[in-house]
């Protein structure tokens, strides 16, 4: 006879108090993880550090507003020295930098071809030399190996502002906008300062070298011209009386330059008959019964000829 006795199951009294800690960290763990995944996803999508970073390294080609290029090697040797100047006055060793008794900063030829390799790329090739007007002179000192910038004569200049970046492969191409420098009219009714819009847009293109990125291209942003802040589309058909006749339709152009000088050369023939008939009016005037019965006989024949033709 089998005299096991069933006893009642105690209660553990620290199951609910664990229960609830693991339930607790598991919430927990749950919102970090889901925290750390929207903090990567805003990260990726959010793009304004390297905004920031191309608008610092543009800087010093923006302020001069660039004519468009398609290839650095392209750009007139004083403007490749005057945005690689720039670049290395304003890069991280500007505080190292000396200046002269005209409050000019000295800068070394060095750190100028440095400044262009690393804005332009490996193929661009600086030639020292002074250049400038008078009142922005870039002075070059051979002794020295150095140049004399006028620092404060720079003033009033356009700032970047990247609106877009696309990238392809090696080539990234920057929406870049030219915001004009802050005047009277910026400051609103409470005193504080607003941010102007671009005033322009150009397409700045980028290629990838071994030590990063530099600038290849300046290109005219296509189909529009952006006044500020608005997108405003050229025409696609320009006013025709706005243009040439010649460049409208050519083969009427040319049609009217030959009857202009048939009727110049019919206005010096008409002259010499001016001439000509001034000189005949007094035979006209004697030979006027001729001529009266000349045109009786002529007109009687005109009559007779439809007689004829029946």
């Amino acid at each position: 006879m089998n005299n096991t006795i069933i006893r009642p199951s105690r209660r553990n009294r620290y199951a609910a108090p664990i229960g609830g800690v693991f339930i607790i960290l598991c919430l927990v763990g749950f919102f970090t993880v889901a925290s750390v995944c929207l903090n990567a996803t805003k990260s990726l999508l959010d793009n304004s550090k390297a905004k920031q970073e191309y608008e610092r390294m543009l800087l010093p080609v923006v302020i001069f507003d660039p004519v468009p290029f398609e290839n650095p090697v392209n750009i007139d040797n004083a403007s490749l020295l005057q945005y690689s100047i720039w670049a290395t006055a304003m890069g991280d060793k500007r505080d190292q930098y000396e200046y002269d008794d005209n409050n000019m900063m000295v800068i070394p030829a060095s750190d100028v071809d440095v400044a262009a390799q690393q804005l332009f790329g490996p193929d661009v090739k600086l030639e020292h030399q002074s250049f400038g007007d008078l009142e922005n002179s870039y002075l070059y000192d051979e002794d020295i190996k150095s140049y004399h910038v006028p620092i404060i004569t720079i003033t009033g200049f356009a700032t970047p502002k990247v609106e877009e970046i696309h990238k392809d492969g090696d080539v990234i191409e920057l929406t870049m906008g030219y915001v004009p420098p802050s005047t009277i009219l910026d400051i609103g009714a409470d005193g504080e300062v607003g941010s102007p819009e671009p005033q322009k847009y150009m397409i700045y293109e980028l290629h990838r070298a071994r030590t990063g990125w530099y600038l290849y291209a300046v290109k005219d942003l296509p189909g529009a011209t952006l006044l500020t802040g608005s997108d405003a589309m050229l025409p696609t058909e320009l006013p025709i009386s706005s243009l040439p006749q010649s460049d409208v339709v050519p083969e009427v152009a040319g049609n009217a330059q030959d009857a202009a000088s048939a009727g110049q050369s019919e206005a010096e023939d008409g002259s010499s008959d001016e001439g000509a008939s001034s000189e005949g009016e007094a035979a006209g005037e004697d030979g006027g019964t001729e001529e009266g019965q000349d045109g009786e006989s002529e007109a009687s024949q005109a009559e007779s000829a439809p007689e004829l033709q029946g």
